[in-house]
């Protein structure tokens, strides 16, 4: 049995323990939520295991810790390492390389393992189009244009960091190193004062295969599409042409039985499954911490050519 503890803000807990409630051998031991308002508090079923600090997880007996605060988490990670917690956390994992690399190096000292994660590589969509691309289906790539979009969060975290880290993880785990990065980024305000930001990042990989990611502050809902072209064919993939099966239930004595089949696994869901089994196992994850550091490289190059309007070349290693 592995135990959990879940640490977040607002609706990122919650999502986070309906995911874990659906995976088998686990037992959520804690919860703390950090800055919650009235309107967004933990569900029903886990108030009794709310704790108020995230000092008292160590009275528990706690496997892992999966934190899911959006930003601000450097102080709270090097706490669980310092008390030989292992740690789950969703990209970014720090907003510089430093940063990133600093605690990846001092949880290896502590023997504490860490998980980056990345929900894009589980999204259905994005692990097909990877598998077809390795395989060999659209032949040798050519250009890749990825795109992302929501609304403005609000906060000091850049477009690069808190929007374009799982396009570039994905880009880097599905296609290759990146060897050049050049970026334009755009800030604006609305005629009623909130922001919004554009940023386009043009990217060269060591096999010369081009990549071109749209980063988007500006949209009403989360988007996501992709287009990867090869010499021998083309995927496409667009969020807003894509309808979910809907599963409406008529009022009745007897509800009819629906198969697990039918009620897709979101992508956390599969994300956090694939934890728990490299929890039990210890084999290696999908994403590796290097892939991590990797991501965070390509967003601070990304940033420095918006800011300098200069290309920026990656040279050598971001390994520790």
């Amino acid at each position: 049995m592995l135990n959990v503890a879940v640490v977040g803000s607002e609706k990122s807990t919650n999502d986070h323990l309906s995911a874990w409630s659906r995976i088998k051998n686990v037992n959520v031991v804690g919860v703390v939520q950090i800055e919650t308002t009235e309107n967004e508090q933990v569900s029903e079923r886990y108030k009794h295991k709310l704790v108020e600090h995230v000092e008292d997880l160590k009275s528990l007996d706690v496997d892992v810790v999966d934190l899911c605060l959006p930003v601000n988490r450097t102080d709270i990670i090097r706490h669980m390492y310092r008390e030989g917690l292992h740690i789950i956390c969703e990209s970014p994992l720090a907003s510089t390389l430093e940063e990133a690399s600093a605690i990846v190096k001092e949880c290896a000292e502590k023997n504490v393992h860490l998980y980056v994660g990345n929900t894009l590589r589980f999204s259905p969509e994005y692990a097909d189009a990877r598998n077809q691309v390795c395989n060999g289906n659209i032949g040798k790539p050519g250009v890749i244009r990825l795109s992302s979009g929501m609304s403005h969060p609000g906060g000091q975290i850049d477009i690069f960091t808190g929007l374009g880290i799982p396009d570039f993880d994905w880009l880097t785990w599905t296609f290759g190193d990146v060897e050049r990065v050049m970026a334009k980024h755009v800030k604006r305000e609305r005629l009623n004062g909130s922001p919004i930001e554009y940023a386009l990042v043009s990217l060269r990989l060591k096999d010369n295969t081009f990549a071109h990611i749209e980063l988007s502050w500006a949209k009403a809902k989360k988007e996501k599409s992709f287009e990867l072209t090869g010499d021998k064919g083309m995927l496409t993939h667009n969020s807003k042409d894509s309808y979910p099966i809907n599963v409406q239930l008529s009022p009745s004595y007897h509800e009819p039985k629906l198969e697990e089949s039918i009620l897709a696994k979101t992508a956390l869901h599969r994300q956090l499954e694939h934890v728990a089994a490299w929890a039990e196992t210890q084999n290696k994850p999908m994403i590796v911490v290097d892939d991590a550091l990797k991501a965070i490289q390509i967003a601070e190059a990304a940033r420095k050519s918006a800011n300098t309007g200069q290309p920026v070349s990656l040279n050598g290693s971001v390994f520790i």
